[in-house]
Protein backbone atom coordinates (compact mmCIF):
# COMPACT_ATOMS: atom_id res chain seq x y z
CA UNK A 1 0.00 0.00 0.00
CA UNK A 2 1.64 3.39 -1.21
CA UNK A 3 1.13 7.01 0.25
CA UNK A 4 0.69 7.87 3.65
CA UNK A 5 1.11 5.18 6.57
CA UNK A 6 -2.15 4.11 8.52
CA UNK A 7 -1.95 4.76 12.10
CA UNK A 8 -2.77 1.23 13.36
CA UNK A 9 -2.03 -0.22 16.84
CA UNK A 10 1.12 -1.49 18.20
CA UNK A 11 -0.42 -5.03 17.33
CA UNK A 12 -2.19 -5.07 14.66
CA UNK A 13 1.07 -2.60 13.24
CA UNK A 14 3.06 -5.91 13.92
CA UNK A 15 0.76 -8.03 11.93
CA UNK A 16 0.76 -6.64 8.86
CA UNK A 17 4.89 -5.97 9.18
CA UNK A 18 4.93 -10.16 9.44
CA UNK A 19 2.55 -9.99 6.00
CA UNK A 20 5.12 -7.29 4.86
CA UNK A 21 2.15 -5.76 2.91
CA UNK A 22 -0.87 -4.55 3.91
CA UNK A 23 -2.82 -5.72 0.71
CA UNK A 24 -2.02 -9.12 1.29
CA UNK A 25 -4.19 -9.05 4.26
CA UNK A 26 -6.58 -7.14 2.58
CA UNK A 27 -6.82 -9.35 -0.61
CA UNK A 28 -8.13 -12.33 1.77
CA UNK A 29 -11.23 -10.45 2.61
CA UNK A 30 -11.76 -9.03 -1.44
CA UNK A 31 -15.63 -9.44 -2.15
CA UNK A 32 -14.94 -8.26 -5.55
CA UNK A 33 -15.62 -4.69 -7.71
CA UNK A 34 -13.11 -3.26 -5.54
CA UNK A 35 -14.93 -3.42 -1.64
CA UNK A 36 -13.21 -5.17 1.08
CA UNK A 37 -15.47 -7.34 3.31
CA UNK A 38 -14.67 -5.05 6.90
CA UNK A 39 -16.67 -7.75 9.09
CA UNK A 40 -14.57 -10.31 8.10
CA UNK A 41 -11.90 -8.17 8.51
CA UNK A 42 -12.97 -7.35 12.08
CA UNK A 43 -13.64 -10.68 12.61
CA UNK A 44 -10.01 -11.74 11.79
CA UNK A 45 -8.79 -9.32 13.73
CA UNK A 46 -10.75 -9.94 16.92
CA UNK A 47 -10.42 -13.72 16.87
CA UNK A 48 -6.56 -12.53 17.35
CA UNK A 49 -7.36 -9.80 20.29
CA UNK A 50 -6.34 -7.08 17.74
CA UNK A 51 -8.07 -4.08 18.31
CA UNK A 52 -9.92 -2.84 15.47
CA UNK A 53 -10.05 0.98 15.97
CA UNK A 54 -7.82 1.56 13.21
CA UNK A 55 -10.49 0.27 10.56
CA UNK A 56 -12.41 3.96 10.20
CA UNK A 57 -9.05 5.12 9.30
CA UNK A 58 -8.16 2.62 7.00
CA UNK A 59 -11.75 2.62 5.30
CA UNK A 60 -10.75 6.16 4.44
CA UNK A 61 -7.23 5.39 3.36
CA UNK A 62 -8.68 2.68 1.31
CA UNK A 63 -11.97 4.07 -0.52
CA UNK A 64 -8.95 7.12 -1.54
CA UNK A 65 -6.79 5.10 -3.54
CA UNK A 66 -6.91 4.12 -7.39
CA UNK A 67 -10.06 1.82 -8.52
CA UNK A 68 -8.29 -1.62 -9.75
CA UNK A 69 -9.04 -0.20 -13.54
CA UNK A 70 -7.01 3.11 -13.08
CA UNK A 71 -4.62 1.38 -11.69
CA UNK A 72 -3.69 -1.34 -14.19
CA UNK A 73 -4.01 1.47 -16.67
CA UNK A 74 -1.26 3.01 -14.46
CA UNK A 75 0.79 0.13 -14.56
CA UNK A 76 0.64 -0.48 -17.59
CA UNK A 77 1.47 2.99 -18.66
CA UNK A 78 5.19 2.34 -16.12
CA UNK A 79 5.54 -1.29 -18.14
CA UNK A 80 5.50 0.91 -21.83
CA UNK A 81 7.97 3.36 -20.25
CA UNK A 82 10.69 0.58 -19.16
CA UNK A 83 10.24 -0.93 -22.27
CA UNK A 84 11.08 1.43 -24.65
CA UNK A 85 14.20 2.03 -22.28
CA UNK A 86 15.19 -1.76 -21.93
CA UNK A 87 13.35 -3.51 -24.09
CA UNK A 88 10.74 -5.97 -23.32
CA UNK A 89 12.62 -9.60 -22.18
CA UNK A 90 14.50 -6.69 -19.86
CA UNK A 91 11.27 -5.72 -18.18
CA UNK A 92 9.94 -7.65 -14.62
CA UNK A 93 7.36 -7.46 -13.02
CA UNK A 94 9.19 -6.00 -9.94
CA UNK A 95 10.66 -3.68 -12.47
CA UNK A 96 6.98 -2.21 -13.28
CA UNK A 97 6.21 -1.97 -9.41
CA UNK A 98 9.16 -0.22 -8.56
CA UNK A 99 8.60 2.66 -11.53
CA UNK A 100 4.43 2.67 -10.81
CA UNK A 101 5.72 3.13 -6.82
CA UNK A 102 3.88 0.17 -5.38
CA UNK A 103 4.46 -3.01 -3.87
CA UNK A 104 4.93 -6.54 -5.89
CA UNK A 105 1.77 -7.67 -4.73
CA UNK A 106 -0.19 -4.47 -6.47
CA UNK A 107 0.95 -5.62 -9.88
CA UNK A 108 0.68 -9.51 -9.13
CA UNK A 109 -3.08 -8.20 -8.00
CA UNK A 110 -3.88 -6.45 -11.22
CA UNK A 111 -1.85 -9.00 -13.49
CA UNK A 112 -1.59 -12.72 -13.06
CA UNK A 113 1.94 -12.76 -14.31
CA UNK A 114 3.95 -10.90 -16.81
CA UNK A 115 2.80 -12.33 -19.64
CA UNK A 116 -1.13 -11.33 -18.74
CA UNK A 117 0.63 -7.87 -18.07
CA UNK A 118 2.06 -7.85 -21.78
CA UNK A 119 -1.20 -8.74 -23.53
CA UNK A 120 -2.45 -5.51 -22.52
CA UNK A 121 0.63 -3.47 -22.76
CA UNK A 122 -0.02 -4.65 -26.85
CA UNK A 123 -3.59 -3.90 -26.27
CA UNK A 124 -2.95 -0.52 -24.94
CA UNK A 125 -0.51 0.54 -27.91
CA UNK A 126 -2.82 -0.66 -30.57
CA UNK A 127 -5.64 1.40 -29.17
CA UNK A 128 -3.41 4.57 -29.55
CA UNK A 129 -3.30 3.40 -33.62
CA UNK A 130 -7.53 3.47 -33.20
CA UNK A 131 -7.50 6.82 -31.13
CA UNK A 132 -5.48 8.61 -33.69
CA UNK A 133 -8.51 8.38 -36.06
CA UNK A 134 -11.18 9.02 -33.52
CA UNK A 135 -9.34 11.69 -31.50
CA UNK A 136 -10.32 13.93 -35.31
CA UNK A 137 -13.95 14.03 -35.48
CA UNK A 138 -13.57 16.50 -38.15
CA UNK A 139 -12.61 13.85 -40.51
CA UNK A 140 -15.71 12.82 -41.29
CA UNK A 141 -17.74 15.82 -42.13
CA UNK A 142 -19.30 16.59 -45.08
CA UNK A 143 -16.98 13.32 -46.58
CA UNK A 144 -19.31 13.91 -49.20
CA UNK A 145 -19.97 10.50 -51.46
CA UNK A 146 -18.80 8.17 -54.08
CA UNK A 147 -15.03 6.55 -54.90
CA UNK A 148 -13.22 9.41 -55.10
CA UNK A 149 -14.82 10.69 -51.81
CA UNK A 150 -14.09 7.34 -50.62
CA UNK A 151 -10.12 7.67 -51.84
CA UNK A 152 -9.77 11.21 -49.92
CA UNK A 153 -11.34 9.79 -46.68
CA UNK A 154 -9.27 6.33 -46.47
CA UNK A 155 -5.69 8.85 -47.18
CA UNK A 156 -6.93 10.94 -44.15
CA UNK A 157 -7.23 8.14 -41.87
CA UNK A 158 -4.01 7.17 -42.90
CA UNK A 159 -2.42 10.02 -42.40
CA UNK A 160 -4.05 10.33 -38.87
CA UNK A 161 -2.36 6.97 -38.21
CA UNK A 162 0.70 7.95 -39.78
CA UNK A 163 0.93 11.41 -37.38
CA UNK A 164 0.82 9.36 -34.49
CA UNK A 165 3.02 7.12 -35.81
CA UNK A 166 5.91 9.82 -36.24
CA UNK A 167 5.85 11.00 -33.14
CA UNK A 168 6.04 8.00 -31.19
CA UNK A 169 8.92 6.11 -32.48
CA UNK A 170 9.98 4.74 -29.39
CA UNK A 171 6.50 3.15 -28.98
CA UNK A 172 6.43 2.18 -32.74
CA UNK A 173 9.78 0.17 -32.08
CA UNK A 174 8.31 -1.21 -28.77
CA UNK A 175 5.56 -3.03 -31.18
CA UNK A 176 8.01 -5.04 -33.15
CA UNK A 177 9.91 -5.69 -30.14
CA UNK A 178 7.07 -7.34 -29.02
CA UNK A 179 6.70 -8.95 -31.57
CA UNK A 180 9.75 -10.93 -31.45
CA UNK A 181 9.84 -11.60 -28.36
CA UNK A 182 6.48 -13.32 -28.17
CA UNK A 183 7.69 -15.44 -31.43
CA UNK A 184 10.58 -16.33 -30.11
CA UNK A 185 9.76 -17.42 -26.52
CA UNK A 186 6.40 -18.49 -28.15
CA UNK A 187 8.08 -22.08 -28.95
CA UNK A 188 8.16 -22.62 -25.12
CA UNK A 189 5.95 -20.88 -23.98
CA UNK A 190 2.31 -21.30 -25.77
CA UNK A 191 0.89 -18.20 -24.02
CA UNK A 192 3.52 -15.46 -25.30
CA UNK A 193 2.66 -16.25 -28.77
CA UNK A 194 -0.58 -15.72 -27.86
CA UNK A 195 0.69 -11.80 -27.10
CA UNK A 196 1.59 -11.23 -30.71
CA UNK A 197 -1.92 -13.06 -31.74
CA UNK A 198 -3.77 -11.06 -29.75
CA UNK A 199 -1.95 -7.42 -31.24
CA UNK A 200 -2.23 -8.38 -34.56
CA UNK A 201 -6.06 -9.45 -33.94
CA UNK A 202 -6.59 -6.70 -32.58
CA UNK A 203 -5.06 -4.18 -34.90
CA UNK A 204 -7.05 -5.95 -38.06
CA UNK A 205 -10.07 -5.40 -36.52
CA UNK A 206 -9.03 -1.62 -35.75
CA UNK A 207 -8.10 -1.00 -39.44
CA UNK A 208 -11.72 -3.07 -40.41
CA UNK A 209 -13.88 -1.03 -38.40
CA UNK A 210 -11.72 2.34 -39.71
CA UNK A 211 -12.06 1.63 -43.42
CA UNK A 212 -16.10 -0.04 -42.94
CA UNK A 213 -16.32 3.34 -41.57
CA UNK A 214 -15.04 5.22 -44.40
CA UNK A 215 -17.91 3.27 -46.64
CA UNK A 216 -20.84 3.79 -44.50
CA UNK A 217 -19.87 7.74 -44.78
CA UNK A 218 -19.40 7.75 -48.66
CA UNK A 219 -21.86 5.43 -49.81
CA UNK A 220 -19.93 3.06 -50.99
CA UNK A 221 -19.34 -0.33 -51.16
CA UNK A 222 -16.15 -2.97 -50.94
CA UNK A 223 -15.48 -5.35 -53.12
CA UNK A 224 -12.91 -7.55 -51.40
CA UNK A 225 -13.76 -8.83 -48.00
CA UNK A 226 -13.40 -5.89 -45.08
CA UNK A 227 -10.96 -8.42 -43.50
CA UNK A 228 -8.94 -9.14 -46.25
CA UNK A 229 -8.24 -5.52 -47.19
CA UNK A 230 -7.52 -4.71 -43.16
CA UNK A 231 -4.98 -7.87 -43.17
CA UNK A 232 -3.48 -6.03 -46.30
CA UNK A 233 -3.16 -2.25 -45.13
CA UNK A 234 -1.76 -3.52 -42.02
CA UNK A 235 0.89 -5.47 -43.79
CA UNK A 236 1.87 -2.51 -45.86
CA UNK A 237 2.08 -0.23 -43.03
CA UNK A 238 4.13 -2.51 -41.13
CA UNK A 239 6.81 -2.30 -43.75
CA UNK A 240 6.36 1.31 -43.70
CA UNK A 241 7.00 1.82 -40.48
CA UNK A 242 9.78 -0.68 -39.94
CA UNK A 243 11.72 1.11 -42.98
CA UNK A 244 11.02 4.61 -41.52
CA UNK A 245 12.69 3.51 -38.30
CA UNK A 246 15.67 2.47 -40.41
CA UNK A 247 16.31 5.70 -42.70
CA UNK A 248 13.84 8.29 -40.95
CA UNK A 249 12.79 8.88 -44.71
CA UNK A 250 8.91 10.54 -43.46
CA UNK A 251 8.73 11.99 -47.18
CA UNK A 252 9.22 8.88 -48.75
CA UNK A 253 6.58 7.60 -46.57
CA UNK A 254 3.54 10.37 -47.38
CA UNK A 255 3.95 8.82 -51.21
CA UNK A 256 3.90 5.12 -49.92
CA UNK A 257 0.63 6.23 -48.50
CA UNK A 258 -0.69 8.16 -51.73
CA UNK A 259 0.16 4.62 -53.53
CA UNK A 260 -2.01 2.33 -50.08
CA UNK A 261 -4.80 4.78 -50.29
CA UNK A 262 -4.98 3.87 -54.43
CA UNK A 263 -4.54 0.32 -54.00
CA UNK A 264 -6.87 0.37 -51.30
CA UNK A 265 -9.95 2.26 -52.68
CA UNK A 266 -9.15 0.23 -56.04
CA UNK A 267 -11.12 -2.11 -54.25
CA UNK A 268 -14.57 -0.33 -53.96
CA UNK A 269 -17.05 0.46 -55.70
Amino acid sequence: MTGKAVALSAEAASMVRRDRDIGRLLRNFHSGDNHINWSNVQDFLADRRIDCSWRGRLTRTVSSRLSVEERRAHLIEAAIGLAEKKGVAGVTTRDVAQAAGVSLGVVHYCFENKDALMTELVKALAMELRDSVDADETVWEDAGTGKEALHKLVRRGLELMWRNIEATPERQLLTYETTTYALREGESTPAKLAIAREQYGFNDHTVADVIDHCREATGTQWTTPVATLSRFILNVIDGIVLRWLVDDDSESVQVQLDLLAEMVTAHAE
